[in-house]
């Protein structure tokens, strides 16, 4: 029993019949119509040659820009359809024309039925045209149930459409323009939502954007344009560049797309398939839009000989049906191979045709048009026979009258290859369906942890009561035994395969091959091994999917810790910078306050003692001297209080000098022995501000509790500046202590002056680095980097 072809199925060879109707009409109208090749202006009431193409019949006759046309097959050039619409005068018989200058006219004639396509362009035109809608059907047939391999198809469709009435829409034939304008002013709708989803499906801006304006720029060209064919509307020029430039705009969008996911972070893979494409795209369309497209938008004349750039064309849709078709392969050097294997191949046939052709006599000269226009034919050719070889033998075997038996073994081998670079779990289901030509295929999986993965592809996609059904059937008979099992006749799905793994079951459903012949006995454990194999690729394909999905969750909570680090790091510094300011105004106020009330009050006491130096009371002497006693203390501690707070030799002298008198201070305090040792760096090397306070501060709270655990009275310190990064070293042998409680300090209380230490010297991008065990000392390294940070030397 044949398979009835679906409605959505028969969409497609019905738009391929109406493409080869309409072309084979079009072009056969055109052989007996004679191109003119004139483009009228309206002067002063007169019409005047605005522009004679060197192809054109009229230029040929004799007629050129600026010569004046009185009439058009007997009538006023002004009531010819042609020129009313387009002014032009295409399907004329007879013209009327005046030179400059002369009072005179003369008529010219032209020939019918005996015009061949002779011009370059136009041949390149139609083969290009049935090269775009040849190549998308072929696409579609290979890739039946992908969604982007369909909207290639209408894309192809629309071009090639476009292409194959550009010579025709010159003749001035009915409709031609019109249906011209429509569809190439639909292409770049197309083209860019193809982009938007082919290699990957990608929702940018401009995708969005640019499809929405042209479709309005369709919509607009398509009522203008009827208005300019129903002669409402005169601006004929102004509307071509308005197609124009909404194909430039399309090609613009298009490369913008695949250069910014060659560009962005993906597999790479696609990243090749993009490249690919980008390479066809901007080689195929550039010499177009430089050498005519933009010269005509821009009102200036297109370059002469421009026939060579419609070569490039080619490379546009061949590139774009092999990424299609192969789009699992890495790389594009299988492409380079067929494409310059047939070219070479082409080349080699086309110069011995012509050469034939030549010595037969058919050929008056051998040159570079004759051997350009064998080539196309030639090339056109060898497609038109692969194509029509191709769409007979498929039709064949949906029919039934030829089986694919003989070259099941050669395909599962060709999918067993290709599984191993299919990620997707839609393009794997789709591969098998495709390499055992099935209506669809349906995965269950189902893991002993609860979880299931349901995929489908083909009908079982657009039939969800079909799935429903299966499924039923699946989770009623879990206890089969694993292998294929044929389903009844009236089942949506032909074989049920069960395969059992260690976690987990599945269950394959495949649906009933296009023709209907059944799948031999001696078949089903080749077909039951490939389903095991892309089942098992599918689960893990999953699982990979999965990983990635929590690898990229880890990422984004870890960039919003990062950001809560940033954060956390800048409202520290803030409050350290604070800190600091307060404690420079506290020495400020200590220094300008109390201090100098006790310098006063120490020099009234020394005044005082002079003046009782004789007194005879005992008493009186021992108070004074007392009261002088506590007033140098005073003096003493609050200096030390004012240095501590904000020492003045560092912002005065430097860190290395402030470091220096710190030791000093420290040693006369206290019996310990303190060496400082400097490498790189001098008394007159200044730092920024913070770096400087940031390094003494460290210095001082290491020697602090240095001191205060040691044991041995002896602390070395180090400063060394190497290039961009400031080192700083205090080292004692005192108890140590286990750096396991470290991250312990701040809950414990102990050792809080190391934790603010570290978040300083962070807070600067620095490190800080602590080194020590119990009984065996301390020492503490940090470095500070100072790039742009070096201030001018002090004097």
């Amino acid at each position: 029993m044949l398979r009835k072809v679906s409605l959505r199925r028969s969409a497609y060879y019905l738009a391929s019949a109406v493409f080869l109707m309409v072309s084979m009409i079009y072009l056969g109208a055109m052989i007996d119509q004679a191109y003119i090749g004139l483009e009228l202006a309206h002067v002063n009431g007169k019409w005047i040659v605005a522009a004679s193409d060197p192809n054109g019949a009229a230029y040929k006759a004799g007629v050129r820009v600026g010569d004046r046309i009185l009439e058009i097959n007997h009538k006023d050039p002004g009531a010819y359809d042609d020129v009313r619409k387009w002014n032009e005068a295409e399907g004329s018989a007879t013209l009327k024309i005046r030179e400059p200058g002369q009072s005179g006219y003369r008529v010219v004639k032209v020939q019918r039925g005996t015009v061949r396509l002779e011009s370059l362009s136009e041949i390149f035109l139609i083969i290009l045209g049935y090269l775009f809608a040849n190549l998308g059907l072929l696409t579609w047939i290979r890739r039946p149930l992908w969604s982007p391999a369909r909207l290639f198809f209408w894309l192809n469709w629309c071009i090639g459409l476009a292409l194959v009435l550009a010579p025709v829409s010159g003749r001035g034939l009915i409709l031609a323009r019109e249906l011209e304008y429509v569809t190439l002013s639909f292409v770049p709708v197309l083209l860019t939502k193809f982009f938007s989803v082919f290699p990957v499906e990608r929702k940018t801006r401009i995708s969005e954007y640019g499809v929405r304006v042209l479709i309005s720029a369709f919509i607009a060209i398509v009522g203008l344009t009827v208005l300019q064919s129903a002669g409402v509307l005169d601006a004929a020029a102004w509307l071509t560049k308005f197609v124009l430039a909404t194909v430039v705009v399309g090609i613009l969008i298009s490369l913008w797309n695949l250069g910014v996911l060659i560009r962005s972070e993906g597999r790479q893979s696609e990243k090749n398939q993009a490249g690919i494409m980008l390479l066809g795209t901007v080689m195929g369309f550039l010499p177009f839009v430089l050498l005519t497209a933009l010269p005509l938008i821009f009102n200036s004349q297109p370059v002469e000989n421009t026939e060579l750039s419609y070569l490039f064309v080619a490379a546009v849709p061949i590139t774009w049906s092999y990424v299609i078709v192969n789009r699992y392969l890495p790389d594009g050097r299988r492409l380079l191979r067929r494409v310059c294997s047939f070219f070479l191949a082409a080349a080699i046939a086309s110069s011995a045709l012509t050469c034939l052709i030549f010595f037969t006599g058919i050929l008056k000269a051998l040159d570079l048009e004759a051997f350009l226009a064998v080539f196309s034919l030639t090339t056109l050719t060898s497609l038109g026979f692969e194509g029509l070889r191709l769409m007979i033998t498929r039709l064949f075997e949906r029919l039934g009258f030829l089986t694919v038996e003989q070259d099941l073994d050669q395909r599962v081998c060709q999918l067993n290859e290709r599984l191993a670079s299919l990620q997707e779990e839609d393009l794997i289901l789709e591969e098998l369906a495709t390499s055992l030509g099935v209506e669809g295929v349906l995965l269950i999986v189902q893991n002993t942890n609860g979880g299931s993965i349901k995929k489908a592809v083909g009908r079982f996609l657009a039939k969800p009561d079909e799935q429903t059904r299966l499924e039923r059937y699946f989770q009623a008979d879990q206890g089969a035994n694993s292998g294929a099992a044929r389903l009844p006749e009236d089942w949506p799905a032909e074989i049920c395969i069960r395969l059992a793994g260690k976690d987990s079951l599945a269950g394959v459903f495949l649906g009933h091959r296009y023709s209907r012949i059944k799948f031999r006995g001696q078949e089903l454990p080749l077909i039951t091994m490939i389903c095991g194999q892309a089942a098992q690729h599918l689960v893990t394909a999953q699982v990979i999917r999965e990983l990635s999905q929590d690898i990229r969750n880890m990422a984004q909570r870890s960039q919003v810790y990062q950001r809560k680090v940033r954060r956390l790091q800048g409202i520290t510094g803030s409050l350290f910078k604070n800190i600091e300011q307060e404690r420079k105004a506290m020495a400020r106020d200590l220094h300008d306050g109390p201090l100098q009330s006790a310098l006063d009050l120490s020099r009234w006491l020394d005044e005082l003692a002079d003046n009782f130096a004789n007194a005879k009371d005992l008493g009186v002497r021992k108070a004074m001297a007392h009261l002088r006693e506590v007033s140098r203390n005073l003096n003493f501690e609050l200096r030390a209080l004012c240095s501590d707070l904000r020492p003045p030799s560092l912002t005065d002298l430097g860190l290395l000098y402030s470091v220096r008198i710190l030791c000093e201070e420290k040693m006369e305090s206290d019996s310990f022995a303190l060496s400082l040792a400097s490498v790189g760096i001098s008394e007159g090397t200044r730092l920024k501000e913070e770096v400087e306070l940031v390094a003494y501060r460290f210095f001082q709270e290491g020697i602090t509790n240095a001191m205060r655990h040691t044991s041995s009275g002896e602390i070395n310190l180090r400063i060394e500046l190497k290039e961009s990064v400031l080192e700083l070293v205090v080292e004692d042998s005192g108890k140590g202590f286990d750096l396991g409680r470290i991250d312990d300090l701040p809950l414990t209380n102990e050792h809080l002056g190391l934790v603010s230490m570290k978040e300083r010297i962070e807070g600067l991008g620095g490190t800080l680095h602590i080194y020590s065990m119990p009984l065996q000392g301390t020492v503490l390294k940090a470095s500070i980097p100072t790039s742009g940070r070096e201030r001018k030397s002090a004097v």
